[in-house]
């Protein structure tokens, strides 16, 4: 059996104008469950290693990255919550983990739409993403005669979304087991690998479409964090979804 673990960046909803976070990502990995319990033990021993918070709070890469003031990140020497990141995404490339995701830029997204339904037809990118995704998973149980339960982080307006649609998009549906299920954050360290994982999938397609500014130090941590996850990425389960969107741009 298989599972999987997803996380989402840059959500904002149906809010598809929304300037702060144009880039939508849903992204996490699949997990054979023998190795559910050397790997979630493996990695709470190495996380305290890199920072004795994560002993007993959660892992938001966010936080970390641009830290709120009140915030235990919010420090005088920042730089010192890139190297944390950096050892955190190192930890994560010795997992026997592979990821995919569905990106999708907000601004094609709601031209898409508009052109295929009209102005006011508004679609969550969340919900797009997960059924693309579902698909996917779907296929690749069945091409290795398996079964898997799909993994999300609990947030609110989510579940009664799905559970709308799963009729729809479980038909033929074989191999993944119940509706996917919801789960806090804080309680798992898989989500928050996830979060990782599709905040870095999500900042670089910010930056590489020049949607974000950030000085160097930034920019390269940001492609340099990317670099290392693409590689653990499976690309024929992952989707960009955008108009003329440069391939180039995944490598």
């Amino acid at each position: 059996m298989y599972l999987t673990y997803l996380d989402e960046s840059g959500n904002t909803g149906t809010d598809l104008d929304n300037k702060q976070q144009p880039i939508f990502v849903l992204g996490g990995f699949v997990l054979n469950h023998s190795d559910w319990h050397i790997t979630n033990s493996f990695f709470n021993k190495e996380k305290i290693k890199i920072c004795d918070y994560f002993k007993c709070n959660e892992i938001h890469t966010n936080e970390i990255f641009s830290p709120p003031h009140k915030s235990i990140f919010h420090i005088e020497d920042w730089e010192k919550n890139f190297v944390i990141l950096d050892k955190l995404v190192d930890l994560i490339m010795e997992l026997n983990i592979t990821f995919r995701f569905i990106a999708i830029d907000k601004k094609g997204f709601k031209a898409n739409i508009q052109e295929k339904m009209g102005d006011y037809i508004k679609i969550d990118p969340y919900i797009y993403s997960f059924c693309l995704l579902y698909n996917l998973t779907s296929q690749f149980l069945e091409e290795k005669e398996e079964k898997g339960i799909i993994f999300l982080d609990d947030i609110i307006s989510i579940p009664q979304y799905l559970k709308n649609i799963y009729p729809k998009i479980s038909l033929g549906n074989k191999s993944i087991i119940e509706q996917a299920l919801f789960l806090k954050s804080r309680d798992t360290n898989f989500i928050q690998i996830a979060d990782i994982y599709s905040f870095y999938i999500c900042q670089y397609l910010n930056i590489m479409r020049g949607y974000k500014k950030y000085n160097s130090l930034k920019n390269n941590h940001c492609i340099n964090n990317y670099k290392k996850l693409i590689s653990k990425t499976d690309m024929s389960k992952t989707k960009f979804l955008t108009k003329n969107f440069p391939e180039e741009y995944f490598q």
